[in-house]
């Protein structure tokens, strides 16, 4: 049973204003496909916007440059909320913010920015 407050990956199945909304953890197929409680990592709130970029397909490209050289797991739902979880709370820090301030530039930007952090990470590995 989970707790109030729960982080849960999951698909809402029904929403209605005069009643509690209905989720399930599961696939088309029955299947848990990741979904369910999200444990360990660090939950932050972007734009619905950036939500749907982080969604696309091709891969956004801060995903693509942040997955060349890091290792982390990211949830990413519909409402903006993101979910990110890595072996290092450092780690995950730095997938945070390049996440929430990759919105606004471009891919060649964001790339930059990635290598920068990373290079800074490499010189202070506190």
């Amino acid at each position: 049973l989970l707790k109030v407050g729960a982080l849960v990956y999951g698909r809402v199945t029904a929403a209605d204003r005069d009643l509690d909304p209905e989720i399930e953890c599961t696939d088309a197929d029955g299947k848990s496909s990741g979904f369910g409680p999200l444990t360990g990592g660090y939950m932050f709130q972007s734009s619905t916007g950036l939500a749907r970029v982080l969604l696309s397909n091709p891969p956004c490209p801060i995903l693509s440059v942040l997955g060349q050289e890091l290792s982390y797991e990211l949830a990413v739902g519909l409402n903006g909320r993101v979910w990110v979880n890595s072996s290092s709370p450092t780690t995950t820090i730095l997938v945070s913010n390049a996440i929430l301030n990759s919105e606004f530039i471009s891919s060649k930007q964001a790339e930059g920015m990635v290598k920068m952090l990373l290079s800074k990470l490499s010189s202070n590995p506190t």
